[in-house]
């Protein structure tokens, strides 16, 4: 062990204690686990509780060793000795004796689990970490648990097989009061699903005492459980629609009714009034509510009239997406109840002048469908003594060609069906995503409550999935028009197209959208450069000319954001083929294992949960974001806060300059809280900071070599109480005299680096390679890769 640890945990020396901090990380490295192994031994001492020097001594090295731990990436060669003081605490009273006094051992605890959970993405360190950490969920600590819920909250997105091991420990914490625990079950949810099953009735009575990220956590599990053991939320419907009005989760009840009312419509029925109300009030939900309608149309024929009644009666809205959705549901209903499509065909044809494209064609299926059950009906007929047609059915390749009349190599007598099944292709199975649930279910389970003819029912159910339909030299009339395979992407699109324009409005009021993202390769890995813009771009605008950049750690949402954006702002469902897709496409690929296709996978998946944006706002709070840029509410968009406050910056300027002056207190180095304040007389003028030493030298900070400048806060909204300047070898911090003053300097100091970075990248002039050319929401190119620049010269 190093002879100054030695010293101060033998002797139990605080005097010491403060000079561990000048060892180099790298010097103790290997002293690291008998240094825990002693601090272990006075944690286990009885007399530990009462002894103050002692609990000042092991809080200063646990400090210090998760430092080094921290700093030399040793975590996982330590982790065994941390999880073991863990243990060691767990076995001492935990409960605060007094309020806002926690016990020495739950300090302890939240010290080294803070250091664990650093590295939640390592499975070794979880496998050792998670079995004992879940053991402080069953003290009465109210501090201590809440901070264990976010540990494991955040080790839930990594590790939910190890996690869901202790799903009834986390159910039974949940229901006692720890509500912020609930934001772990959806993760754990696939891997350990009857715990959660079989408490359904617990966790719906809680859902009035969450908050709303909690409520929202519950619903994505009951929307999970909806999809699979339905009938079990069926007691609890009056509940779920009493958060219809909550504009966070009625899109998450809906969606979960949806997959309800498609196992079982007639649990809907007498909620029918009031989910119309809602359609009409709020528009945005309107395509769910259209769903469940169908469905409960599936129940009998008098269902269905009132279901196709409403249906025709919303024909004349201007919502493409909508209508698209309404046709596909006439279509559903009309396979058992051919005579409600003829009575209402004429209202329905009208679409055909004046809807889209996609509108148009599901009219004209309507109307094709039409002429086949009037051909199937006289298929059906009884047989006469002229020749009698039947239909044969042959699968070549991808198709499904279905002959009307009596080939000459027929098999079977007339009047008779041939099938010959073989397996469909990958591209026709994913077709069948573009028919409605109501649809799919009516195919398979209503089939017999009406008596239909075997041409009637072979031919709805390959021309449900897109097949090819030829007419032999018989059949009088013109043929019917196939019904094209879909792509994934643009039928998610046109099914969700308010949805999505809904998400966007409200999300980007919260979280900026990326004006281009960028492949960039690193020396070991590729990749993601976000690049954001300033809205305004005025005269004297930080980023006029350049790019506010980020590297980011969670790719895939940034990018299934950009694509929401992107399809937000196209008047018309997007495909995969579209340039501005295929780009994006190819950006996420660029980073994916290869072999792996998670494009389709992520773009059509569910928006982005609360904590996913707590996770972006993090990632842009790290780069400090929020201190150069905020959201202009009148013009809705993002913009520095030189073109949004114009007036605040002008007196800051000389000539477009930055320039500013006064006293400043300083601290560099780091162990800064080792350190006094040093009062300084600081000026910024342009590209300079100078500042005099106490001997009158006058010492000079290139404004180049600043790397980022940052408002120091304890919490986002809170006032700075200081800044801070990071150079590519020292972190400086400063106090000025009140918060006008801070904020005058950093905004200098974010105008100087901005304007210096700038002329660098003109004389740099990097070139940027454009991926296939669209146009982005902010009218710039989607993607760019960036190449090293070794590489680009040898190609120039």
């Amino acid at each position: 062990m190093n002879e100054l640890f030695a010293q101060v945990l033998q002797k139990r020396d605080l005097s010491k204690a403060g000079e561990l901090f000048s060892l180099a990380d790298d010097e103790i490295k290997d002293d690291l686990v008998p240094v825990l192994e002693a601090i272990s031994k006075i944690l286990d001492c009885t007399d530990y509780l009462q002894n103050d020097n002692d609990q000042s001594v092991v809080e200063i090295c646990i400090t210090r060793v998760t430092t080094a731990i921290r700093e030399t990436g040793s975590i996982e060669a330590h982790s065994k000795c941390l999880v073991s003081l863990l243990e060691v605490c767990q076995k001492y009273d935990l409960n605060p004796a007094a309020p806002e006094k926690d016990p020495p051992h739950a300090k302890i605890a939240s010290d080294i689990m803070s250091c664990l959970f650093m590295h939640y993405s390592k499975p070794k360190v979880m496998s050792l970490a998670i079995p004992v950490v879940v053991n402080f969920l069953r003290c009465n600590n109210k501090e201590l648990t809440r901070n264990v819920s976010s540990y494991l909250s955040l080790a839930a997105l990594d590790n939910a097989d190890t996690l869901a091991k202790y799903v009834d420990l986390i159910i039974s914490t949940i229901l006692r009061g720890n509500y912020f625990l609930s934001t772990v079950l959806p993760q754990i949810y696939s891997q350990n699903k009857q715990p959660i099953i079989n408490s359904i009735d617990k966790l719906t009575a809680i859902i009035n005492v969450c908050d709303v990220s909690e409520r929202a956590s519950l619903f994505q599990v009951f929307g999970m459980i909806s999809k699979h053991e339905p009938t079990i939320l069926e007691p609890h419907i009056d509940e779920f629609c009493k958060y219809l009005s909550s504009s966070t989760l009625a899109a998450l009840v809906l969606m979960m009714f949806v997959d309800m009312a498609t196992a079982n419509p007639k649990a809907f029925v007498d909620y029918l009034p009031s989910l119309k109300d809602l359609a009409e009030q709020q528009p945005m939900y309107f395509i769910q509510v259209i769903q469940i309608i169908g469905a409960i149309g599936n129940i009998d024929q008098d269902n269905a009239r009132r279901s196709m009644v409403y249906f025709v009666s919303c024909l004349g809205m201007k919502d493409q997406t909508a209508l698209a959705v309404i046709l596909q549901e006439i279509k559903a209903l009309s396979i058992n109840n051919h005579s409600l499509l003829e009575e209402n065909i004429i209202e329905i044809s009208k679409l055909s002048q004046s809807g889209s494209s996609a509108v148009r064609l599901l009219v004209q299926q309507l109307k094709d469908d039409l002429k086949k059950y009037a051909n199937n009906l006289s298929c059906s007929s009884p047989p006469q003594e002229k020749e009698t047609r039947s239909v044969s059915s042959q699968t070549e390749g991808q198709v499904t060609v279905i002959t009307v009349g009596n080939p000459h190599n027929a098999a079977y007598p007339s009047g008779a069906v041939s099938v010959r099944h073989t397996a469909m292709s990958q591209s026709t199975i994913s077709s069948q995503q573009s028919i409605p649930k109501s649809l799919r279910n009516s195919s398979s389970n209503t089939r017999h409550e009406r008596p239909v003819s075997p041409a009637s029912t072979i031919l709805s159910d390959r021309l449900s999935l897109g097949s090819l339909l030829t007419v032999g030299s018989t059949q009088t009339g013109p043929p019917l028009l196939a019904e094209p395979i879909r792509d994934g992407i643009q039928h998610f699109c046109e099914k969700h197209m308010t949805s999505i324009r809904n998400f966007i409005c409200q999300f980007s009021a919260r979280i900026p959208i990326p004006a281009k993202c960028g492949i960039i390769n690193g020396r070991h890995r590729q990749y993601i450069r976000l690049f954001f813009l300033c809205g305004d771009q005025k005269e004297r605008c930080i980023y006029g000319n350049s790019y506010f950049t980020l590297d980011t750690k969670v790719p895939k949402t940034w990018i299934h954001l950009m694509f929401l954006a992107i399809q937000a702002q196209s008047t018309s469902a997007l495909s995969q083929n579209d340039p501005s897709i295929s780009s994006l496409k190819t950006c996420l690929e660029a980073i994916s294992e290869r072999g792996q296709n998670i494009f389709l996978t992520i773009v059509t998946s569910s928006f982005p949960s609360a904590k996913d944006q707590d996770l972006l706002i993090q990632e842009l709070n790290r780069i400090r974001f929020f201190d150069v840029f905020e959201f202009n509410a009148a013009k809705k968009h993002w913009a520095c806060f030189v073109c949004n406050h114009p007036e605040k910056v002008g007196d800051l300027l000389q000539d477009g300059v930055p320039v500013i002056a006064g006293q400043l207190k300083e601290k560099k180095g780091k162990w800064k809280f080792l350190k006094r304040w040093k009062t300084r007389y600081f000026t910024l003028s342009g590209a300079h900071m100078t500042y005099n030493k106490s001997d009158h030298r006058k010492e000079t900070l290139p404004v180049s070599k600043i790397q980022s400048v940052k408002a120091v806060r304890k919490g986002i909204r809170d006032i700075p109480k200081a800044f801070e300047i990071f150079t590519g070898d020292e972190t400086y911090t400063f106090k000025a005299k009140g918060q006008q003053n801070i904020e005058q300097w950093v905004q200098c100091l974010h105008i100087a680096v901005a304007q210096v970075q700038n002329k660098d990248d003109e004389k740099k002039s990097t070139k940027m390679v454009p991926m296939p050319s669209h146009v982005n929401p902010l009218n710039q190119e989607n993607v760019v890769i960036e190449r090293p620049r070794s590489v680009m010269d040898t190609k120039l």
